[in-house]
């Protein structure tokens, strides 16, 4: 330090309002960890319903297609029942 003076950096808040702000960011922090808890379980919460509908419309897909294939078949049989008629 080529012996030079170093000057100490002093608070210019006392000890006890240091301890003070330490407790009250301890609590903001304690609170902000139970909030991401709380964001976490909502979240999953929300990709499980998501998933819920997601396999609830697939299998609405599948039946309105099966529904369809049927209505062509009938349509076909009725088709070339009124063929035969005549």
């Amino acid at each position: 330090m080529n012996g030079q003076l170093v000057q100490v950096c002093r608070p210019r808040i006392s000890s006890l309002e240091l301890i003070a702000l330490v407790a009250t960011l301890r609590q903001e922090v304690a609170d902000l960890r139970a909030e991401v808890e709380r964001l976490k379980r909502e979240n999953l919460e929300f990709r499980q319903r998501a998933g819920y509908w997601k396999s609830r419309h697939r299998d609405a897909m599948q039946r309105t297609t099966e529904l369809e294939r049927k209505v062509e078949q009938l349509e076909g049989c009725y088709q070339s029942g009124k063929e035969s008629q005549f």
